[in-house]
């Protein structure tokens, strides 16, 4: 995870709030992330790794809402 319990992306949402839903201001938002969180390095991932999996899956939202381009879907696989 991010941090040791749940927390908002306060400074990722103020990045977005009342601007236009484009690829430009996501990739504006993903540099907030850093004022947000301080993830650690463990033995399930590295600091890095994490802050960068969580600016993708903000891109990754943005790509499968926008309707502009999404190069990839979302299948649900249910248990069996």
């Amino acid at each position: 995870g991010m941090a040791a319990t749940p927390k908002r992306a306060a400074a990722v949402e103020a990045a977005l709030l009342g601007r236009p839903w484009t690829e430009a201001t996501v990739t504006e938002a993903m540099a907030a992330f850093a004022a947000d969180f301080t993830p650690i390095t463990d033995m399930r991932a590295s600091a890095e790794y994490r802050a960068l999996a969580a600016r993708n899956l903000l891109m990754r939202f943005y790509l499968e809402t926008s309707g502009e381009r999404a190069p990839f879907t979302v299948k649900r696989h249910e248990a069996a």
